[in-house]
């Protein structure tokens, strides 16, 4: 996975997540959206085939990428919960 960040605001950011799908992006938003600072969080992808993915995050006052990382913190730990049990 590479990230390119394209916009970066006190709490708006716009990036490009290469090299991921709805597969991933759809579990980041929706981990995303369960921040109550969140505001918008929307991922897009122009075209499965030749088109980058980007992720829009928008927050009422914490930086976004933090909320990023955090979401990102949350699916490591539930997806370590689940490895455990097998």
């Amino acid at each position: 996975m590479e990230i390119k960040i394209l916009e970066l605001q006190e709490n708006y950011a716009r990036l490009i997540v290469k090299g991921e799908d709805h597969t991933f992006l759809n579990l980041l938003q929706n981990e995303i959206l369960k921040d109550d600072d969140v505001i918008i969080a929307k991922y897009n992808i122009p075209h499965p085939l030749v088109g980058d993915p980007e992720l829009v995050v928008k927050t009422k006052s914490k930086n976004p990428l933090e909320v990023i990382k955090e979401a990102n913190i949350r699916i490591i730990k539930r997806i370590d919960e689940v490895l455990n049990q097998i």
